[in-house]
């Protein structure tokens, strides 16, 4: 009875390692020393019948091809030297013909030469791995196609025939140049690099240089100037657009040599300066009537931040009758091809009415024609006072003037009430300022003439 005691305890105590891998492991196999899997265990919740349909096949027909040589190294080493192998990753081929990945170690039993293999699942690992893969590869591809763009961008950057220079925002440097830049300049690429464009303007064109900078960063709309270099005797036309250049500010020039090369040069600074200094609004829109060019002066009486925030908006926008004023101006300028002094009120962003007279033109283009406002705001205009004899009454220009001004409604009741006035005034003249009188001979009440004289301010004191 000991004895057996004594062996039932043994085979416990050799049961409760393999007990513990088990519990321990993804994945648990049993491996006589011919290699052949004797017993499987999965830990796997997903997979808990993994490895079962190994048992009695040998252990290097269940992984593949790649992963032999690993199978039989761990094998070898076991044997050998009798202590765990290194961690192993092996690939098994489920019966779905996918690949099963696993990290083995492999151990031998001190009281046999059976072998325990214990693996752990590495599919997430592998999943990872993957795409991983996938990214570096994704990225490869995106630094492939920037490249070809770059050097697509590089070649038909060089061909272009005038001079281009990209600068930076803050500061002007040049950040790049193609060979014409650098043919026009006489400098390489190297010299024009981080070089400050100002310092190759010539003293009397920097005004403008800097002007057409600001207008095309506060506008974000394309700009032109003209400028002189230092090494040219005659100016070149530069055209400025603005752009992003690694989340910074940054301006895209390109030097007009044509017109430079042909002894055409067209100086058209002096006519820009004027525009700009300009007390009257001036507004160039297209036949829609949105603003393609508006000077300092516009801005000024809409109230608005900037003229340039007002470029690519309808000019109906700031107009009294919207639609209806700008149909007007635009039927004339169809038929006539001018307009002179149209009376309107323009609405300021603020919300204010303004008083203002615009006249146009039209200007002939070759795809569509363009139209020029002057917009003159009257409302600080100074107005003739009156004599007090003939204060009262409106002449028919004066009627003819207050027609876009105000409503007809208005028009009418101001036109009744001056009526009214002059009738009263003719009455207590003609009665010698004796009320009861003169409202028997307007067929009024006395009341009522009261009203109406306190409503006129005629009674602050006798009529002479």
């Amino acid at each position: 009875m000991p004895k057996s005691s004594n062996k039932a305890r043994q085979a416990q105590a050799q049961q409760a390692p393999s007990d513990l891998f088990k519990a321990a492991a993804d994945l648990y196999l049993d491996i006589d020393s011919a290699g052949i899997i004797r017993q499987a265990s999965s830990g796997l919740q997903d997979m808990p019948a993994m490895g079962q349909d190994w048992i009695g096949r040998n252990w290097l027909d269940t992984v593949t091809s790649e992963s032999r040589i690993k199978v039989q190294e761990m094998l070898t080493e076991a044997k050998q030297t009798g202590r765990p192998t290194r961690w192993r990753h092996i690939n098994h081929v489920l019966k779905d013909q996918t690949e099963f990945p696993v990290l083995y170690s492999l151990a031998q039993s001190p009281s046999d030469d059976r072998l325990t293999a214990i693996g752990r699942d590495l599919r997430s690992m592998a999943s990872l791995q993957s795409r991983l893969l996938q990214a570096q590869q994704m990225l490869e591809q995106d630094y492939l196609r920037m490249r070809s763009i770059e050097n697509q961008y590089r070649t038909l950057f060089d061909l272009i025939r005038d001079p281009i220079l990209m600068i930076e925002g803050r500061h002007g440097r040049i950040l790049e140049s193609n060979k014409a830049s650098q043919a026009f300049f006489g400098l390489s690429g190297g010299q024009l690099l981080d070089k400050k464009l100002e310092t190759l303007v010539s003293a009397p064109s920097l005004g403008a240089f800097n002007q057409v900078l600001r207008e095309v960063d506060g506008s974000g709309r394309s700009g032109q100037a003209s400028l002189r270099f230092g090494q040219h005797k005659q100016k070149s036309t530069v055209h400025v657009a603005h752009l992003r250049h690694e989340n910074e500010t940054a301006f895209l020039l390109r030097i007009d040599t044509a017109s430079q090369s042909n002894g055409q040069v067209v100086d058209n600074h002096l006519l820009q300066e004027t525009l700009s200094l300009m007390t009257d609004g001036l507004v160039i829109t297209d036949r829609r009537g949105i603003i393609l060019h508006a000077n300092p002066a516009f801005a000024q009486i809409i109230h608005s931040p900037h003229h340039g925030q007002v470029l690519g908006e309808p000019i109906s926008r700031w107009l009294g009758r919207a639609n209806t004023d700008f149909q007007v101006l635009i039927n004339g300028l169809q038929q006539g091809g001018v307009v002179r002094l149209f009376s309107t009120q323009l609405i300021s962003d603020a919300g204010a009415a303004i008083p203002a007279e615009i006249s146009g033109i039209s200007l002939p283009q070759d795809k569509e024609p363009l139209f020029a406002f002057t917009i003159r705001d009257t409302g600080r205009r100074l107005q003739p006072q009156p004599s007090q004899a003939s204060g009262l009454t409106r002449s028919h220009e004066d009627l003819s003037d207050l027609v876009g001004r105000m409503p007809l409604k208005e028009i009418v009741g101001e036109t009744v009430d001056l009526i009214e006035k002059l009738c009263i005034e003719a009455a207590l003249k003609l009665t010698k300022n004796n009320r009861a009188s003169a409202a028997d001979m307007l067929g009024l009440s006395r009341q009522s003439l009261y009203v109406k004289m306190r409503r006129f301010g005629l009674d602050r004191g006798d009529l002479q």
